[in-house]
């Protein structure tokens, strides 16, 4: 009773606070929580924006382009309650093959465990991680790009694991400051579940997204769909009963254009300098289901800032979950091209 107790909490914990709140169904779902400062700045979700940067195949392996080679990124995000989640990545080119390499890390900490009675017998850890390695080709004006992932989760003598795969491609255009990117995520199987009882889905998503500049305007927008295999995203709680003034059951619904609404993330980049950028994003799903009624707060909106000097470059984001906490992120990303010259 003990480890099951234990067990409810840790699978809540993993999928409460992440951008898709789509019933809590899934396993694995660490993965959807934006893995640098940039991303999270954007909105959450960002597959199209081509601009240098290593972090960008974690997103869409078709992002994964040879002008990143040779280049590190460390990323750290202090997480709700005390959790800590880290991510690294790097991309290397080899025989004008560009391949790269990423690590997902989240340490849940350490908590006591107990008999029935509450007399403690020691301490238990729990974490989440996956390894991905990726490789992207490009032809002409468009990259595919596939990323292998093995993911895993423990929470004391319980593990889970599962072999994952993206898919993606992404249009730039020639001249033009465009780019149009398309993947799916998280197709894979189960290795192996928790308990013989468990076998919850994976968190599978198919996300479209476009980024441009206008020709005269220091911004770079970007639009992102997600879960395009399915329409209604919206988690509606059964068991909370609605009546009106006569005491009739209300219908417990969403409007069908708030519903549209909830798979779109929108950012923005302020282009200040070659060297200095200001980010802005707004994700409507995490609007709506993590605000609380009357007090919205900050939620689903984020912000940042990109600063770059000639061997590294250091971003920061802040974004808004809930009236009860939000969260900042801090990454690194560093060209040891240019720093052993």
């Amino acid at each position: 009773m003990k480890i099951r107790i234990l067990y409810i909490f840790f699978i809540f914990s993993t999928s409460q606070f992440s951008f898709a709140q789509i019933g809590g169904n899934n396993s694995f779902t660490f993965l959807n929580i934006p893995s640098n400062p940039t991303t999270s700045a954007l909105g959450g979700i960002n597959i199209s924006k081509t601009q240098k940067d290593p972090n960008g195949f974690l997103q869409n392996p078709a992002l994964l382009d040879s002008s990143d080679n040779n280049l590190l990124a460390v990323n750290f995000l202090p997480y709700f309650s005390g959790i800590k989640y880290s991510s690294a990545s790097y991309v290397r080119t080899i025989k004008k093959q560009t391949f790269g390499i990423g690590v997902q890390y989240i340490s849940y900490g350490d908590f006591l465990q107990t008999d029935p009675a509450g007399n403690i017998q020691g301490k238990f850890s729990a974490n989440d991680y996956a390894l991905t390695l990726s490789h992207a080709r490009t032809q002409g004006n468009i990259s595919f790009g596939i990323n292998l992932k093995f993911v895993g989760s423990v929470i004391e003598s319980y593990s889970a694991s599962a072999i994952l795969m993206d898919f993606g491609g992404v249009f730039k255009h020639p001249k033009q400051d465009f780019s149009f990117g398309i993947v799916a995520k998280n197709i894979g199987i189960r290795l192996r579940n928790f308990t013989p009882f468990d076998n919850p889905d994976l968190p599978l998503d198919v996300q479209m997204g476009v980024s441009f500049k206008p020709q005269y305007m220091p911004v770079r927008f970007s639009i992102t769909a997600h879960h395009l295999y399915k329409f209604d995203i919206t988690y509606l709680d059964k068991t909370i009963v609605k009546k009106d003034l006569s005491g009739i059951i209300i219908e417990n619904s969403v409007n069908p254009i708030d519903n549209f609404a909830r798979h779109f993330v929108v950012g923005a980049e302020f282009l200040f300098s070659k060297n200095f950028n200001i980010l802005a994003g707004y994700n409507h799903l995490r609007g709506q289901e993590l605000s609380q009624k009357n007090l919205s707060g900050f939620s689903g909106f984020s912000v940042g800032f990109l600063f770059k000097t000639k061997a590294i470059d250091f971003s920061y984001s802040y974004a808004g979950y809930n009236t009860a906490g939000n969260l900042n992120s801090f990454g690194l990303v560093c060209d040891f091209g240019k720093i052993i010259k």
